[in-house]
């Protein structure tokens, strides 16, 4: 449940080019080391890329192609530095390898990441208003009705809700449910658990 929106200077690049920048922006922000397939497959489903030239752009500096990124999350998602710190280099990456000086957006402030994290009840789709939960639980279904059980590295644990290894020395967001101990990527994962699992908080 995400929507990138690249600004671009006009007349940079041509359909043929915008269109494989937000397939590359698409696989860049839905990728993510040991992370199951079927979440994977879901996230670039629920995930939207659009391209655009604004008719009027004045910023100050060279002239040089500008972007400016406009992602817009879930806001529990927005408030994980985990999501920040993986997403916004994801995007710049993708962004500067279709230039001639693939360094220069890591140089100079041309490529701008504006993360936008919506209220709850702020997103929506199937007809209504989904809570960050409900959102999660939509992404992992699949993976989770799959049957698939990984095996976590030693040191390590695999998120209950959408599979992620997540290391234990690390590991903040921790559960335990009849007596068992488990570990979470993200906030919105141990909320779905201990919501399925009728945990308290």
């Amino acid at each position: 449940m995400m929507t990138n929106e690249l600004f671009v200077t006009a007349g940079v690049l041509d359909a043929e080019r915008k269109h494989a920048l937000a397939e590359r922006i698409l696989h860049a922000m839905t990728t993510e080391d040991g992370a199951p397939d079927a979440v994977l497959d879901k996230a670039r489903e629920l995930t939207h890329v659009l391209v655009r030239e604004p008719d009027v752009w004045a910023t100050g500096g060279p002239a040089a192609p500008r972007y400016l990124v406009r992602l817009t999350v879930p806001g529990s998602w927005s408030n994980n530095p985990h999501f920040a710190g993986h997403v916004v280099p994801a995007i710049t990456e993708a962004i500067a390898a279709t230039e001639p000086d693939p360094e220069r957006l890591t140089r100079e402030p041309h490529c701008v990441v504006q993360i936008v994290g919506l209220r709850e009840h702020g997103l929506a789709t199937l007809g209504r208003p989904l809570t960050s939960t409900e959102i999660t639980r939509l992404m992992t279904d699949d993976y989770r009705n799959s049957g698939e059980t990984r095996e976590a590295p030693d040191g390590f644990a695999i998120d209950p809700v959408c599979g992620m290894t997540v290391e234990l020395a690390t590991a903040s967001l921790t559960l335990t449910h009849d007596g068992v101990h488990y570990a979470f990527c993200a906030p919105v994962c141990r909320k779905l658990f201990a919501e399925e699992h009728a945990i308290p908080a």
